[in-house]
């Protein structure tokens, strides 16, 4: 990234006019299995292949920025070579053809909508300390940060096999600097049934002083979204 990610600010005057749009055709049923969301909280999630994100954006009651591939937010080759490579044919499966059609055609405007939902760079290196930096800038503001940890990299899966442990040291980075246990609420969205559901909120710094370290944490936490799927998706 050439430029500095901001922190989003809360009147964005094109995503105000573009979001009651889609939400006309976005629009999913939001459970709550406890209590609702605070302004600050580290939300984690599903992807649900590409509608999950935007789906949470036009649906979550909260004001958040979300973790997204760095490369979205770069240049149209970077944007281009990202969804062609990684998410049609890496993730979906496509040809190289089909692969191709789409990304060339979705490169062209995805980078609007990308910083319409808030995108927030997430890189898979040392360059984590970035997004980590990032995130607690938000958190600071008061807003929500939210993220999809699942290990994507052989395709989506209904029923999640891991989790990355990124938000766990967001959690526990925040923590550290404020004292404060920032709530990490797990989130499932269904698609057939067209429905949410929000679950009740973790807290991080307890798993962590039963002795767990972050990769079991973040296994745990995995169980828990997968348990929202087993209990209201799942025929």
């Amino acid at each position: 990234m050439a430029k500095q990610w901001k922190v989003p600010k809360r009147k964005q005057r094109v995503w105000r006019v573009v979001k009651p749009i889609l939400r006309l055709f976005l629009k999913t049923k939001v459970e709550f299995e406890g209590e609702q969301f605070p302004d600050k909280c580290i939300i984690i999630s599903n992807h649900a292949n590409k509608m999950g994100p935007m789906k949470f954006e036009v649906n979550l009651p909260v004001f958040h920025a979300t973790w997204g591939a760095y490369q979205m937010l770069g240049s149209y080759k970077e944007r281009f070579h990202y969804l062609r490579d990684v998410l049609y044919m890496q993730k979906n499966g496509f040809s190289k053809f089909k692969a191709t059609s789409k990304a060339w055609f979705e490169a062209l405007f995805s980078i609007y909508f990308y910083k319409g939902m808030k995108i927030l760079p997430s890189y898979p290196d040392a360059r984590l300390r970035t997004t980590l930096k990032y995130s607690m800038d938000v958190l600071d503001s008061g807003a929500a940060v939210s993220m999809y940890p699942e290990n994507s990299s052989d395709g989506y899966h209904d029923e999640l096999k891991s989790f990355y442990p990124g938000f766990v040291m967001l959690a526990e980075q925040y923590f550290k600097k404020t004292g404060e246990d920032v709530p990490v609420f797990p989130v499932y969205y269904g698609k057939k049934k067209k429905k949410i559901v929000v679950g009740k909120p973790i807290s991080i710094q307890e798993l962590l002083k039963e002795g767990l370290d972050r990769y079991q944490v973040a296994d745990r936490c995995k169980d828990i979204v997968n348990d929202l799927y087993r209990n209201h998706f799942k025929d």
